[in-house]
């Protein structure tokens, strides 16, 4: 069972990446972000990044389920916070990707949590955090350095 719920896990993450990426890459660099969005994302991304922390370093205590519940249920309500925005500032394809987003952005949550109640050790565990750190970084020094100085 364990094997499976990994390939799920895989599957989850892999697909959010690509529709994180699609976001990223078409969406957001068509129509640029104002400030709201570019620091919102990357409290987005910091509080889902807490997260998956919390499975990568800690064992399945009674305390540290309840900080991962606590973490996943913040970072969930949080990524929803942009939709004013995103109701007049974006295209319904864009609005459809973000609803995929949402979907998989808990769907990743649950998942991380059960793999992680049944085997704390394995490396999906311990690698997420990396890569959602770094995402984190890239969205962090575009947006807020790079963008903000360049003639956007």
């Amino acid at each position: 069972m364990i094997d499976t719920l990994r390939l799920i896990l895989m599957l989850c993450a892999g697909l959010q990446a690509l529709m994180m990426f699609i976001d990223e890459g078409i969406f957001h660099h068509r129509r640029g972000l104002e400030r709201f969005e570019r620091w919102g994302h990357v409290a987005d991304t910091s509080l889902f990044c807490a997260a998956v922390c919390v499975p990568a370093f800690f064992e399945p205590s009674r305390i540290a389920v309840i900080v991962f519940i606590i973490l996943a249920f913040a970072s969930s309500l949080l990524i929803t916070k942009d939709e004013w925005i995103h109701a007049e500032a974006c295209s319904p394809i864009e609005q459809w990707c973000h609803s995929l987003l949402f979907i998989l952005h808990g769907a990743l949550l649950v998942i991380i949590g059960v793999v992680w109640v049944l085997d704390p050790t394995i490396w999906e565990l311990k690698a997420l955090p990396l890569g959602v750190f770094l995402w984190g970084v890239y969205q962090h020094l575009y947006w807020n350095v790079y963008y903000v100085r360049s003639s956007h």
